[in-house]
């Protein structure tokens, strides 16, 4: 059950308590026919004993609270902000290229029948692949295309074979059988199968890729003119690589924008929170084999103070930062950046403002100037930053307002009892808090309709202080408890015309000691108390019989 509820809840458990435990103790026929009745009864409801360690092994969220040996408490938040795969990065074009065997590369004229004549080319094709100069890649997966028409009029074989382009020893190579000698001949052809060949961009020159053809012609009987033709179109497209080598050159990207919500100021309505040594990284890993050069153009923070963006300059010694790669594929090379009150003084100030969103721009380059690594991408590289805060709980809070709001239908819980709810003279909750922990605070409960029009309130102004700081040390930690008790009285007026709350808002506004003026620091081994006792007042007066 909602422990929010606890305090309400425990005044349906009297009340039934006030129509059950009666019967057995009197002779009702020896009762007179006008009762005037006052009934008073006062029971514990409540005791709870909680270390800020058994509060934090239910804590349910994306924040993680870690201890020292010493129990000194760190509130650690971590999130990843973006993260660039391969194919951002390192997109290749595709590579088309012709060529074609005339009639005057054969023997021009008469063409004996049941004769063959072969023909063959060797060339490179140079590749394009702009400024980047790629000395080998491994196919995850490409598109091979050929586009071959004759006008011989002889039947034969074209041979396609590329010879650095190789798997289990063997080269890529495709055979296009010319089989008509009408000299119409037209075929498209379409191959899926380069995964796993691995091409040498290198011989004979860099982002260069020999091409050997070879065409062989059985004659029909036909002579061979001049003007016959054979035309070949290839297409390499869609590459995908696993791995490539070489030098991508000087790329000039944009880190994609994000804008990271730090969910722990979420429920933050208004107030101050000031830690000593807030601290706020950037983890970014780079398994590119590529050098980049980042610069953060734009870094602001939504602040739940002003409920506005505010601008900050990243740190000079960070902005251009370069971020170092790694040298051998399938690992990640960290660069790690942090921001704290030695380099960038308004990160008291950043925190302090609650920031619910942190905005952050960057612009980078591949491989800078000075960069001499050979490269590497493969096709599960990335560039990966996450965001990390950590916030030692060492500091001071004032008037930190929290807030939820929650389903709470009055009526469901009292539609048995309406009756018994108008003999209630009133209702006393006396509250007793053992508090060793470094803060003080106040709460309130507003009860409204399901339009969140306010119909009660549970304590008075007064009484909404109900948990006083223990005593500090002079080093900020607590060194003694302090008990507070607190009375609520709750008349039964006010109980039954309540059966319209739908909704309950719970707001605490919290402060550390001193009204927020004085740092202190937190430790797991806290503990606060809780005792709360329930007195119930009723009264009956009738002038019927039993």
């Amino acid at each position: 059950m909602n422990k929010k509820l606890l305090l309400l809840l425990s005044l349906v458990v009297i009340t039934a308590l006030m129509n059950s435990c009666f019967k057995d103790k009197f002779d009702l026929s020896k009762l007179s026919t006008s009762v005037d009745w006052d009934p008073n009864m006062a029971v514990p409801a409540i005791h709870s004993n909680l270390t800020i360690r058994d509060l934090l092994r239910d804590y349910d969220s994306t924040e993680l609270f870690v201890e020292d040996q010493t129990g000194f408490l760190y509130l650690m938040y971590h999130k990843e902000v973006f993260s660039i795969p391969a194919s951002d990065l390192v997109t290749l074009p595709d590579q088309s290229f012709t060529d074609n065997f005339v009639g005057t590369n054969f023997t021009v004229g008469t063409f004996p029948a049941g004769t063959s004549q072969t023909i063959t080319k060797n060339y490179t094709q140079v590749l394009l692949f702009g400024t980047d100069v790629i000395d080998s890649l491994t196919f995850k997966s490409a598109t091979f295309t050929t586009n071959v028409t004759s006008t011989f009029l002889h039947t034969g074989l074209l041979t396609i074979t590329f010879p650095t382009v190789r798997k289990n020893g063997l080269p890529y190579s495709k055979t296009v059988n010319i089989n008509t000698s009408n000299g119409t001949f037209s075929s498209n052809q379409v191959f899926t199968d380069l995964a796993g060949y691995k091409a040498d961009f290198t011989n004979p020159g860099f982002n260069q890729i020999p091409v050997n053809l070879s065409l062989t012609f059985v004659s029909s009987g036909a002579p061979i003119n001049a003007g016959n033709q054979v035309s070949l179109g290839m297409t390499i497209s869609n590459i995908k690589y696993s791995i490539l080598w070489g030098n991508i050159g000087q790329r000039n990207f944009n880190v994609q924008e994000d804008t990271v919500n730090i969910e722990l100021f979420n429920n933050t309505v208004n107030g101050n929170v000031y830690f000593m040594d807030p601290k706020i990284r950037l983890h970014i890993r780079n398994s590119f084999g590529v050098p980049i050069l980042a610069t953060f153009t734009n870094f602001k923070i939504y602040s739940t103070v002003s409920n506005s963006y505010v601008n900050y300059t990243f740190p000079s010694i960070y902005s251009p930062l370069l971020i170092t790669a790694p040298t051998i594929p399938g690992i990640y090379a960290q660069t790690d950046v942090q921001l704290d009150t030695n380099n960038f003084l308004p990160i008291r100030t950043v925190i302090s403002e609650n920031p619910r969103f942190v905005y952050i721009q960057t612009s980078a380059m591949t491989n800078p100037p000075g960069s001499t690594q050979y490269n590497f991408v493969t096709d599960t590289s990335r560039l990966a930053v996450d965001l990390e805060v950590e916030l030692p709980l060492w500091g001071r809070a004032s008037w930190w307002i929290m807030q939820d709001t929650l389903d709470f239908d009055f009526s469901k819980y009292y539609k048995d009892s309406v009756p018994d709810l108008n003999n209630l003279d009133w209702v006393k909750l006396r509250i007793n808090v053992l508090n060793g922990l470094p803060t003080e605070a106040g709460v309130q409960i507003y009860l409204t309709d399901t339009l969140y029009n306010v119909i009660d309130t549970i304590f008075s102004p007064q009484n909404m202080d109900i948990v006083q700081s223990g005593i500090l040390g002079s080093s900020g930690k607590v060194v003694a408890p302090t008990r507070k008790t607190s009375e609520v009285m709750i008349y039964g007026s006010r109980l039954s015309g309540m059966l319209g709350v739908k909704k309950a808002l719970i707001r605490g506004y919290v402060h550390t000691t001193n009204q927020g003026s004085t740092n202190v620091r937190f430790y797991s081994d806290y503990a606060i108390d809780v005792k709360m006792g329930v007195q119930v007042q009723t009264h009956f007066n009738t002038g019927t019989d039993f």
